[in-house]
């Protein structure tokens, strides 16, 4: 993810912090190593997201198509510089 193990533990305290409860769940390292895992809670907040990102999606939708259909079709200046 172009992020240190630092970095994404981090985001992960933050986000955890942010919510009314935890969203990844982690367990200390031993013998069998530590681990991370998403709660259901975690679950239910990336469900949410997703159909936010989806009805995002699908309200743009014409608008997007009606923004490509007005792009040019000359070549751009940076392609005859190629």
């Amino acid at each position: 993810m172009g992020m240190s193990y630092r970095r994404a533990w981090l985001l992960v305290n933050e986000i955890n912090h942010i919510f009314r409860e935890p969203l990844v769940e982690t367990q200390m390292g031993g013998a069998g190593g530590g681990g991370a895992q998403v709660t259901e809670f975690g679950h239910d907040v990336i469900r949410r997201y997703r159909a936010i990102q989806q009805a995002a999606a699908e309200a743009a939708d014409a608008h997007v198509r009606a923004l490509v259909a007005c792009l040019s079709e000359k070549p751009h200046i940076s392609d005859k510089n190629a």
